[in-house]
């Protein structure tokens, strides 16, 4: 039977974080003295911090952006930002942005230049 693999093994994230990661995120643990700094504590939260999350998702891994938060908290925030994703994409997919009218090329959906008229 083939073995689970988990997003971690799968994932291209660690291949972007810097050299000094670990350096940055045992000053975030620190900084929060090994407790979760959740603004909104997920059920299950014990209030002992083990993840380093970025508040802001993306790669800007400067201590402004790092928070360190409980596995329940960040799995919560991590469902959270997902779901906003995924209905932001859903939502442009049904209803595209339509564009201006103005910004029709000449020529297109009326008459071009030279038609008789």
């Amino acid at each position: 039977m083939p073995t689970r693999r988990s997003r971690w093994q799968t994932s291209h994230r660690r291949d972007r974080l810097p050299h000094d990661w670990q350096q940055i995120r045992a000053a975030v643990r620190a900084r929060a003295n090994g407790r979760c700094q959740a603004k909104q504590h997920a059920n299950g939260c014990n209030g002992i911090g083990t993840d380093c999350d970025h508040i802001i998702p993306g790669d800007d891994n400067s201590l402004d952006n790092l928070q360190w938060l409980s596995s329940a908290c960040h799995k919560a925030k991590t469902a959270r930002e997902t779901a906003a994703r995924n209905a932001w994409y859903r939502e442009t997919r049904l209803h595209p942005v339509e564009k201006n009218p103005g910004s029709i090329p000449p020529g297109v959906g009326g008459t071009s230049p030279g038609a008789a008229g």
